[in-house]
């Protein structure tokens, strides 16, 4: 016989462990094989977790449990079942391969599928690792008892963690810096204590600085200066970044209290060792709710590349400051900030001003005019003026989504005959429920899963053909681009002025002008990034992909923008 084997564990954690390992399981299915003298045509195997396609949790990351029926391994197998060509399906034990009626529901119709392009054939069968052929119709009424044995598994933790609860535990792990888990034999969950004296010191010494009057940076400096540690450290991009220290000052669990909220929206709380009083803690978020609330979020003038510009190093958006800073390195290898007292319009990298210790590429800072006027001016000298650039770029592009929408076929294809297949389906459960073969609540859940899956392949479907129009719609999309960037041929004129012009217009209309050519840019570019070595690419311009890439010069900016490697991060 020709058969495919089936294995599974519920979580990456037991695919590594000793319980009913993958690697056990199949040689034990290797072993029937070899003395029944079976040839292996193909294996699958689910012990990753991925991520679901199907309700419930759909889109979210989840482990390969029996109850899925969208385990990327159970999928694969069941399409070479239904070419009819296999003559068996192996799994180790009945309950690895189906633990919910969905999943056997998705396995019949697959298995009958194959049985109908047999020709004459027997029916596919479906044995365990002992050799025991597994009846389809006892499966699906296996399937129904063990999906009702993890709703009450689910129920019997529940109050497992509610008693560990009342009894002032805490039924998992809590990571916190100044507390600590610890288990007691004999009893249920684990107990929070204060960690060591260091930590639950470091906890005060935020509260308190930031109660006395301490921003969040200077904090992060006096952190860094002590060299304190966190949890998890090993887990953070950047130590002790602001986000952290932020998560601290909001976590109420230091005035003593720490709640455990279930999914169904019950809650539980229990009392813990008390680091700072509950007045501190209001007093704090009555200051952070205040500085969020009176912070200078409108950046000064019209910024032509506000959240487009991004840091070519490191990735990071650039920020656009009311205040403008210098910085400077010093001896111990860090950089000293000075606010000018004449600000300049000005970008910056977040990454290398928020962590001063790392190193950055520099420069990191750039004149924010002299930047808009390099973008600007190639974007109307390549763009604009010569659109023939752009056409013959998207041209190529044209051809590249062309060839991967033909790639797709057999996908939209699958996905039609899915369609099908579930409308066949419920078709069935019409049938089953019209002649009191199934209960009125089993046939609600089965239109509801039904319904479910229909939605995702119709999803799935209209993804497919988007990608499989692509190449047309950016074709329609060129021809109203060549008429836009007509039209601005003749509105250039109105809104193309030198640097110069611009200075010696009112504020009123320099920001009119400059908010023309930022609604133009805006239109043409998803993102720009700015490199060290004066390289800018632009990127999204009509299609989505790089269409622009130029050197700013070395001595263009400093004749421009008077840049001093020696002495500052950048111009």
């Amino acid at each position: 016989m020709n058969v495919v084997l089936s294995a599974r564990v519920s979580s990456e954690e037991q695919a590594k462990g000793e319980s009913v390992s993958i690697e056990q399981q199949l040689a034990d299915m290797r072993a029937l094989c070899e003395r029944m003298d079976w040839n292996i045509v193909e294996t699958f195997v689910d012990c990753e977790n991925y991520r679901a396609t199907q309700a419930p949790n759909k889109g979210k990351i989840v482990n390969p449990s029996g109850e899925r029926a969208d385990r990327p391994g159970l999928l694969a197998m069941l399409e070479r079942l239904k070419t009819g060509e296999i003559d068996a399906a192996l799994c180790w034990r009945d309950d690895r391969l189906v633990r919910h009626p969905r999943v056997a529901v998705a396995l019949e119709d697959a298995l009958d599928i194959g049985d109908s392009r047999r020709n004459g054939k027997s029916k596919i069968k479906l044995i365990d690792a002992t050799g025991g052929e597994i009846d389809r119709f006892t499966l699906s009424i296996k399937a129904t008892i063990w999906r009702e044995e993890n709703k009450r598994r689910v129920e019997r933790s529940k109050m497992g963690k509610i008693a560990t609860l009342q009894q002032g535990r805490w039924p998992g792990h809590y990571i916190r810096l100044g507390y600590e888990c610890v288990r007691e034999p004999g009893k249920r969950g684990r107990g929070i204590v204060l960690a060591n004296e260091e930590e639950v010191q470091i906890v005060k010494d935020i509260f308190d600085w930031y109660d006395s009057g301490v921003s969040v940076i200077r904090l992060r400096n006096r952190l860094l200066a002590r060299q304190a540690g966190q949890k998890r450290q090993v887990e953070r991009l950047h130590s002790w970044n602001p986000a952290t220290i932020y998560n601290i000052l909001n976590s109420k669990e230091y005035t003593g209290t720490l709640t455990w909220r279930f999914a169904d929206g019950d809650e539980y709380t229990i009392e813990i060792p008390q680091i700072i009083t509950l007045e501190q803690w209001q007093r704090v978020q009555a200051k952070l709710e205040r500085n969020q609330r009176l912070s200078t979020r409108n950046a000064r003038g019209v910024y032509l590349l506000q959240g487009l510009l991004h840091c070519g190093e490191c990735g990071r958006l650039m920020s656009t400051n009311a205040r403008d800073y210098s910085y400077h390195r010093v001896a111990d290898g860090t950089y000293h900030r000075t606010l000018r007292k004449i600000p300049k319009h000005r970008y910056h990298c977040v990454n290398a001003i928020m962590y001063p210790e790392e190193p950055h590429p520099l420069p990191f800072s750039w004149d924010g005019e002299t930047l808009d006027w390099a973008v600007w001016r190639y974007i109307v000298d390549y763009g604009i003026k010569q659109p023939d650039l752009i056409r013959a770029q998207v041209a190529r592009h044209v051809e590249t989504l062309r060839a991967e929408g033909e790639s797709v076929s057999g996908e939209i294809a699958h996905a039609r005959l899915r369609l099908s297949e579930i409308d066949q389906e419920r078709a069935f459960y019409q049938r089953q429920a019209a002649r009191a073969k199934i209960s009125e609540a089993e046939f609600d859940a089965r239109m509801e899963e039904t319904e479910k899956a229909r939605q995702h392949w119709r999803e799935e479907l209209d993804r497919l053909t988007e990608l499989r129009d692509n190449a047309a719609k950016v074709q329609s999309g060129l021809d109203y681009a060549t008429q836009f960037l007509t039209s601005l041929q003749a509105e250039l004129p109105d809104i193309d002025q030198t640097l110069e012009e611009l200075k010696a217009m009112s504020q009123d209309d320099r920001n009119t002008i400059l908010k023309a050519r930022q609604k133009i840019i805006r239109a043409l570019c998803e993102k720009i990034e700015v490199y060290s070595d004066r390289q800018i690419k632009l990127y999204g311009v009509l299609d989505g992909t790089e269409s622009g890439r130029f050197d700013l010069g070395h001595s263009w900016m400093r004749r421009w923008v008077g840049y001093s490697p020696c002495t500052t991060y950048g111009p």
